[in-house]
């Protein structure tokens, strides 16, 4: 699994995800896509080659039968052709097409809703041909169109119709009840060599659209790379805000956010809000309180089982204590896995949200460990290795790190800590900087750990509540309400 992006906080994600994406967009999702794609662009650029010589010889060729049709060549505009194959791969796989190079909250929970009916679909079809042309002055072909209606799984989101063709040549997504615009894009736009001005563009697409304006436009992000992009904002006297993009100084997208945090989100819904403060507020903070280390709570594990996981922990974790103690002449005052007074502390949760938990802290670990799953939710180390000559992975080099020796290590702690039929998956995540190694355990329950190295020692072991969650620790700390609406959803899932 190879998430190691995933683990900057919530912090770097707000911003990361919203404005990040420009350059290594165009650049390294071009080289990506440039092999796979070189037969489709050959062909194509062919095709369309042959396509114009065809139309402009037809005449002479119906004259003179006998005459040879040139074999095509390929077309000048090979590279435009990929440029728009790879932006309708990426701006169009979601619902809400993308109109820009910022990668907004893609919401998942759209679901197809039953057939549109003909007379329906038939308005849909007017509202955004009219849409396109009279905003965008971009005639879309009328043939083939097909709308197909989305539902909100979670009831957050009003009906919506989204309408394409089979080349996706361009999305438009309408309100169902209304047919008023969400979001439309294309790649049919025509590029220019100057940028029309934005001001009379946004002015004339909120009037057309809505009647109203507040401001003027104003430049919300632009990138001067391969391909110029420049994206501005409408801001409308009802607080609702337009979004304008433009490519090679062709306008070919536009949304239409219900206030200025979805705008500066790039989302079309008020639920899709994800990172606003104001907005966004957690569930239930973590509240806890000491408990009783001689009276666990009802499903609650003892003290006496806490201790006894974390001692199978460290045992494989660290090697026997015996051995080490042999190894290293060391005392059992000076090196002994038991837990002394203090070491261990029993804390209640009164949040509602999570587990009771056991918090261990001496000079090898600082670990919590939840009474009732038993599962390890934090825990940081002091540099721990086994020195068994199998699991020992001090001097495994850097081209080596994440390999079997690593797999071998994790796998027996894991066996030994939480069972052999515990998990799915035991592999690298990723090595860096020379010296640290990731690895990750998949759980059966679709948990997962994260064990870090360095240098070949043990530093950390972070915890997951679920597939792709952005915020290690308890699943309550990835769990948020989007204050507008009161829909709750887990950070990142």
């Amino acid at each position: 699994m190879k998430q190691f992006w995933n683990k900057n906080r919530i912090l770097v994600l707000t911003m990361a995800a919203v404005l990040a994406l420009g350059a290594i967009f165009w650049g390294g999702l071009h080289l990506m896509k440039e092999s796979q794609m070189q037969d489709v662009l050959i062909r194509t650029a062919e095709a369309e080659a042959a396509d114009r010589f065809s139309k402009g010889q037809q005449e002479k060729n119906d004259d003179n039968p006998l005459m040879p049709t040139p074999s095509p060549v390929p077309s000048r505009n090979a590279e435009e052709i990929q440029r728009q194959i790879v932006e309708q791969e990426w701006r169009y796989q979601s619902i809400i097409p993308r109109i820009n190079n910022t990668v907004p909250y893609n919401h998942k929970g759209w679901k197809e809703g039953e057939p549109v009916d003909g007379t329906l679909s038939e308005k849909a079809i007017k509202e955004a041909i009219y849409d396109f042309e009279l905003i965008m002055g971009i005639t879309i072909p009328e043939e083939g169109i097909t709308v197909t209606r989305y539902l909100d799984e979670n009831g957050y989101r009003e009906n919506i119709l989204r309408l394409t063709n089979e080349k996706q040549e361009f999305i438009c997504v309408l309100t169902e009840k209304e047919l008023t615009l969400v979001a439309a894009d294309t790649v049919l736009f025509d590029a220019k060599d100057y940028l029309p001005e934005p001001e009379k563009d946004g002015a004339q697409a909120a009037k057309i659209l809505f009647g109203m304006t507040k401001g003027t436009p104003y430049v919300r992000n632009s990138s001067s790379g391969r391909v110029k992009q420049e994206t501005y904002v409408v801001p409308l006297a009802d607080g609702r805000y337009l979004s304008l993009a433009y490519m090679e100084n062709g306008l070919h997208g536009i949304q239409v956010h219900p206030n200025e945090y979805a705008m500066e989100e790039s989302v079309c819904f008020l639920s899709d809000i994800r990172h606003h403060e104001e907005v966004v507020k957690p569930v239930a903070e973590e509240l806890f309180t000491t408990g009783n280390l001689t009276a666990a709570q009802n499903g609650d594990m003892t003290a006496s089982e806490a201790e006894t996981l974390y001692r199978v922990f460290l045992s494989h974790a660290n090697g026997r204590a015996s051995t080490r103690r042999e190894m290293e002449n060391k005392s059992l005052e000076e090196l002994d896995y038991g837990l002394h007074e203090g070491e261990i502390i029993y804390y209640l949760d009164q949040s509602g949200y999570r587990e009771n938990y056991y918090h261990i802290e001496n000079r090898f670990v600082s670990m919590d460990i939840a009474a009732k799953s038993g599962y390890i939710v934090n825990a940081s180390f002091s540099g721990l290795y086994n020195p068994d000559p199998e699991l020992d992975l001090r001097d495994i080099p850097y081209e080596r790190m994440g390999e079997k020796e690593y797999e071998a290590y994790v796998k027996d702690i894991i066996d030994a800590t939480f069972g052999k039929e515990s998990y799915t998956f035991i592999g690298v995540n990723a090595v860096a900087d020379d010296v640290m190694c990731t690895m990750d355990v998949e759980m059966k329950d679709e948990s997962w750990y994260e064990f870090g190295f360095r240098s070949g020692r043990l530093m950390y072991l972070e915890y997951y509540a679920f597939p792709y969650s952005d915020m290690p620790g308890w699943a309550a700390n990835s769990l948020f309400v989007n204050t507008l609406t009161g829909e709750t959803f887990y950070m990142g899932h």
